[in-house]
Formats: structure tokens, C-alpha cells, sequence
């Protein structure tokens, strides 16, 4: 089937009315050549003159020159067309051969791999690749007919997918089957949250208040709390403070990348993450070279700023503080089947601009030629 990516090249047809008017325009006049024979023949009514095209072959020669340009504009491509009962079946690494073929009634369909070069099925098994799933499936889709009826098996635990849900231009038939179990994630697990408190009194009851709120949260936090001017280490993620007045060491450590969390009723620059019920900023936050500074608008202090006494408070405070969280490394694959997007898949398409420009450069070369010949002739 051939198709055009982009159609409106056929607009430059118009053009085929310049070759035409060239031939009008340039016909041959006739020459009248005196005979004086002529004279003694009765007069006659001279004939009417008719339209007439000079070297019809080399018109059509341009004309079909313009046509193909502009075919050429137009893209043109062509896609094979798959038959109506045609199939495939993918099987992904993990999955034993056999076992795939028992949950799969298609006998006749093409059985591959599920791996680059999508390697028949009775080859050996390639190497397992969690995190090509996804990109081997949407090559698939590209590669595949459109009327290709494709089934995916798949493990029934699935890791290394996108952010994303997986989105095809088909319907697939999407077969979870227990498989061997996934290797461990190769990434380390994240640290834990790890928290240094450099207050006092009233100020480090609050700070051990709000970790006691995250951890019964279920956040892994390990805590350093050392009264104010202790060194702080370097791995720690965030400082909760009860001043403003940070010694240069702590300065440091807050612009090479550690969060601050401090107590400011002053405070007015910043932008505004939290707000009380009053509408009143709650928290504020700055960038200091690579790390945050979030100040509170308040004193870490419950009898001084009643907003701490919020039972919200604290998980409010987690959203901001608290490192991204990685995504889980695995899923159910019943739960991640890959839905139809709003385009189709179109297939495989091979461009057939490469034989165009050889047939224009031929056929414009034999145009040259004949306009060489019939311009030598009329001399």
C-alpha cells in the first residue's frame, strides 16, 4: 500500500501549466515561402488556425518530470499490508518456551523472543533484561502490521518499567505467567533520613517531636542530637536549628547541599510552601547554593507560636523536607498491561524518495537530451 506523510505535496502539480504555456508560447510560426506558381491557382479561403503543441514527447516528458516532483514533495512511502488472520506472539526472558506455548492457543503465529533482535523461540533463551521492556514492546508496535494480531507474555512480577503506563497504537493480548524469580535491584536501597539536631530546651523537644511524628509515619531516620556548635556530618540531610545565627562551619554545610529547618518570626523572604488556617505563611524556603533553607514562621516554641500544636503539622513539613523517594522497583504485570493510545499503529514503512530522485534524474536527463536534439534539428 503506498501512502503519503505529507499530502499537501501534490499542491505543487499546479506547476504543470509552465511547460504548457512554454510550448505555446515558443510554437514555430509558420513561414510563408513564395512559389510563383502560386499565382495562376484560384484564390481559396486560407485555413483556420487550430491550437496545436509542438514536440508532444518532450511535453510530456516536463509534465511528467513536474508530477513526480511533486510526488516527491509528498513523501511517499510504502507499507505492506499484513494478512487479516496474521499473529504474533513475544515471549519475554524468564519464561520457559514450553510453557508459554501450553497458555498461548496460537500454533500458526510467528513465536519470537521478547529480547533485542527478537530472536525466534526456538533459539536459546537471551539474556533477561528488565529495564528493555518497554522500549522493546513500543518497537513492536512500530515494526509490526497493523492488522498483526500481538500477544506479549510476560512474568507475572515485572521490574525496571517506566514512570509511565506503557501506550500502544494496537490491542494486545497481555499474558502474566509465573517465571523465575527477578534478580535483586542492582541500586542500594536509600539511606536512611538522616537528621541533626543542634538545639536546646524547648527547641530540641520540639525537633525530637516532630522525628518521633516521621518515624511513627514509617520513615527510616537516624538522628545526631548534640547540643549547638557540634560538629554535623556530612551525609546528614537536613539541620533543624533553633536560631538563626549559624557558625561558619554550619554555613558551609548548607550551601554545599544540607537543608536547614529554623524558627523565624522575622523572616520574610522566601517562597511561601505552607500556610495556616488564617492564611498566614507557615513556611518559607530559600535556596543557599545547593542547599534549602526552610524557615518556619515561628519560634520552635508550642506556648510562643500555637500553630506547632496542628497534629498536621509535622507530616505538612515531611512533604517539603524529607529526600525524593524512589519509586518501587517492581509491580504486578496484571496491573501495568499497556492500554491503546489514541493513534493507531500504522506499521512498518519503507520512504520511496530514494527511487524517485533516480527516476527524476533519469528521466531529466533524457528531457536534456531530447530538447538538445530538437533545438539542433530547428537550426
Amino acid at each position: 500500500m503506498i501512502g503519503f506523510a505529507a499530502a499537501l505535496g501534490w499542491l505543487a502539480l499546479a506547476a504543470v501549466i509552465v511547460p504548457i504555456a512554454i510550448h505555446l508560447i515558443r510554437r514555430r510560426a509558420a513561414r510563408d515561402i513564395p512559389f510563383a506558381a502560386l499565382e495562376w491557382l484560384a484564390a481559396r479561403t486560407p485555413p483556420r488556425r487550430q491550437w496545436r503543441l509542438d514536440e508532444p514527447l518532450l511535453l510530456a516528458l516536463r509534465l511528467l518530470l513536474i508530477a513526480l516532483l511533486a510526488a516527491l514533495l509528498a513523501q511517499p512511502f510504502w507499507r505492506p499490508e499484513a494478512e487479516p488472520d496474521a499473529a504474533a506472539v513475544y515471549v519475554a526472558s524468564g519464561i520457559q518456551a514450553d510453557v508459554a506455548r501450553a497458555a498461548v492457543d496460537a500454533p500458526l503465529a510467528d513465536w519470537r523472543w521478547l529480547a533485542e533482535g527478537y530472536p525466534a523461540l526456538n533459539q536459546p533463551p537471551p539474556a533477561a533484561d528488565p529495564s528493555a521492556l518497554s522500549s522493546l514492546i513500543r518497537e513492536l508496535d512500530r515494526a509490526l502490521p497493523a492488522a498483526t494480531k500481538l500477544t506479549l507474555v510476560v512474568p507475572d512480577t515485572l521490574a525496571g518499567l517506566d514512570g509511565e503506563r506503557l501506550r500502544i497504537g494496537r490491542e494486545v493480548v497481555w499474558k502474566a505467567l509465573p517465571a523465575a524469580a527477578l534478580p535483586e535491584a542492582s541500586a542500594p536501597a536509600a539511606p536512611p533520613f538522616r537528621i541533626a539536631i543542634r538545639a536546646e530546651s524547648t527547641a530540641a523537644d520540639v525537633a525530637r517531636a516532630l522525628v518521633a511524628a516521621w518515624q511513627a509515619a514509617g520513615v527510616a531516620i537516624t538522628v545526631d542530637d548534640a547540643p549547638p556548635g557540634t560538629p554535623i556530618a556530612q551525609d546528614s540531610a537536613l539541620l533543624i536549628a533553633a536560631t538563626t545565627t549559624l557558625d561558619a562551619a554550619t554555613q558551609a554545610s548548607v550551601v554545599g547541599g544540607l537543608n536547614l529547618l529554623i524558627g523565624d518570626p522575622k523572616a520574610t523572604k522566601g517562597e511561601v510552601l505552607l500556610r495556616d488556617t488564617d492564611s498566614q505563611p507557615l513556611l518559607r524556603r530559600q535556596t543557599s547554593g545547593r542547599g534549602q533553607i526552610y524557615t518556619l514562621a515561628g519560634p520552635l516554641d508550642p506556648a510562643a507560636w500555637p500553630a506547632l500544636r496542628d497534629p498536621q503539622v509535622p507530616l505538612a513539613l515531611l512533604k517539603y523536607l524529607r529526600p525524593a523517594v524512589s519509586p518501587p522497583d517492581r509491580v504486578p504485570a496484571a496491573s501495568v498491561a499497556p492500554v491503546r493510545s489514541m493513534a493507531d499503529s500504522e506499521g512498518p514503512a519503507t520512504p520511496l524518495a530514494p527511487w524517485l530522485v533516480l527516476l527524476i534524474a533519469l528521466l531529466w536527463l533524457i528531457e536534456r537530451g531530447l530538447a538538445t536534439r530538437q533545438r539542433s534539428a530547428a537550426s
